[in-house]
């Protein structure tokens, strides 16, 4: 059996005739019959009933046809695959997002992306503060998203939207240590995440002279203030169900109030994107403009 044969007898089920799957195919209508022979001679079953004007399958043909069906998606999967090896695109792209970004619609966007490029895989690498520019700089992935950006010279920077952070306490919390201004915060635990490069990594929006708790999870950080065991900076898209249903209050005060972080997307600028990954640039740089 070959895929030829498989090819031949699917171009007859599609068409409805020897004739119509013969033209298809750009051959004479014999050579169409001859491979169905073959191929029927190698199973020892009839796949048509030829015994009316148009063929129709016969219980055989039925079952061999919906077997066969995986085949010819199989095949139109590698013949893709070749085409795509042949225009040079890259076999996999790494994307390292800051877990600050906008995720929900960010994600949407790369699933959309990836339909039109099958063949590439897309991989995506959730990181915290510097993390997503050390990568960057190190090669260690084509491309970022990251509202942190310390090295400038050595990267193309494009801002592509804005994320807004808000200071949340749970309501019970700041009822229960009556805050009414922003001196009551200090004997409250700020939740703040802590930046992998250590003492010379980033930090934002920490309060002077306040207690500190830091941990690495950024999940770990929204169950903590929800739990009311702190208060700290959150994305606002990841909070606002809570703070409509009031289970947090957003704290305003002098220095803690929210703010508008830009988000930017980052590369090596000595470093060139292949078909793919420029496509995929393009797009996320196409933020900007929705």
């Amino acid at each position: 059996m070959t895929y030829d044969q498989v090819l031949v007898f699917h171009k007859i089920v599609e068409h409805g005739s020897f004739k119509a799957a013969a033209q298809s195919l750009h051959r004479t209508q014999p050579a169409v019959s001859f491979a169905i022979k073959k191929l029927e001679e190698e199973l020892g079953v009839d796949l048509f009933d030829r015994s009316q004007y148009r063929p129709s399958l016969t219980s055989y043909g039925q079952t061999f046809f919906e077997y066969s069906q995986k085949v010819m998606h199989g095949m139109s999967e590698l013949e893709g695959l070749t085409r795509s090896f042949h225009k040079e695109e890259e076999s996999e792209i790494l994307v390292t997002v800051d877990g600050i970004s906008p995720l929900p619609h960010l994600l949407k966007v790369f699933k959309e992306f990836q339909s039109g490029y099958p063949h590439t895989k897309i991989n995506l690498s959730l990181e915290i503060l510097s993390a997503t520019e050390k990568r960057i700089l190190a090669g260690e992935a084509q491309m970022g998203i990251t509202h942190f950006v310390s090295q400038k010279k050595e990267l193309e920077v494009i801002p592509i939207t804005k994320v807004k952070l808000v200071p949340v306490i749970s309501t019970h919390l700041f009822k229960e240590r009556d805050v009414k201004s922003q001196r009551d915060l200090y004997s409250i635990d700020q939740i703040v995440i802590e930046d992998p490069s250590g003492l010379n990594g980033v930090s934002f929006g920490i309060l002077e002279n306040g207690r500190q708790w830091r941990i690495k999870d950024s999940k770990f950080k929204n169950d903590i203030i929800l739990s009311g065991l702190g208060w700290g900076h959150l994305p606002e898209h990841e909070v606002s169900r809570e703070i409509h249903e009031g289970r947090l209050k957003v704290l305003k005060f002098e220095d803690i109030y929210p703010r508008d972080l830009d988000i930017k997307l980052i590369r090596l600028k000595n470093s060139p994107l292949g078909i793919v990954g420029k496509a995929l640039w393009d797009r996320l740089k196409a933020l900007r403009e929705e």
